[in-house]
């Protein structure tokens, strides 16, 4: 009797094991099945892209110059005219010393000198006439028609013309004394007039970035 039983219990014991087993294995697979479902590629597709488009019209530029400048600090207008002839002086530093990059600089150097004269003379200066500084700023408009001239003449030469360095430092000359001019002279007597130096400021900054714009688009 006690062999028949433990003979007839055998087979028991190996079809709970086999239903023990295949319950695992249907368990274990169904994770795999939802982690599947849940890396769709079509969400990633879906993301829409941002175009980014350079504004080349002047129009375009001045609305994008005047938005930038309400958001800056307010700045004093002969405060960001010295900030100008401080990145000048520090461009002409790095041609003389940095052989490999000097067409890079002349660029530079091009684009803020003609900006920097571009919003004195359309604004800074005739500010100053009124304030009856008509002889210092005569002086200052010849310096900035000579400077233009070389400007374009160094534009239009190559790396590896013979006098392309000696244009740039005979420039860098022409710029060390027409800031000496402004700054020793010209500012301290606009300082002493009662002038709303933070509103100038204001404009030279939104005219200075807009022109920034459009130059920029054009080379």
């Amino acid at each position: 009797m006690a062999r028949a039983r433990a003979r007839s219990g055998r087979p028991a014991k190996r079809k709970t094991a086999t239903k023990t087993r295949s319950r695992k294995t249907t368990s274990s697979t169904r994770p795999t099945a939802r982690v599947g479902h849940a890396r769709s590629p079509t969400k990633a597709r879906s993301r829409p892209r941002t175009r980014i488009r350079l504004a080349a019209s002047p129009r375009v530029a001045q609305k994008i110059g005047r938005e930038a400048v309400a958001q800056m600090v307010p700045v004093n207008a002969i405060r960001l005219l010295e900030q100008d002839h401080r990145e000048a002086e520090a461009f002409f530093a790095q041609f003389e010393t940095d052989e490999e990059r000097r067409a890079e600089l002349a660029r530079k150097i091009c684009l803020a000198l003609t900006v920097h004269a571009a919003i004195e003379e359309e604004i800074f200066y005739p500010m100053a006439r009124q304030a009856g500084l008509g002889d210092l700023l005569d002086e200052a408009e010849v310096e900035h028609a000579a400077a233009k001239q070389l400007i374009a003449e160094i534009e239009a030469t190559k790396k590896k013309d013979r006098l392309f360095p000696a244009k740039v430092k005979v420039l860098g000359e022409y710029v060390k004394h027409h800031i000496q001019e402004e700054e020793r002279k010209l500012f301290p007597l606009l300082q002493d007039r009662e002038l709303d130096f933070i509103e100038l400021g204001q404009q030279l900054a939104a005219r200075r970035i807009a022109l920034l714009i459009e130059l920029g688009a054009r080379r």
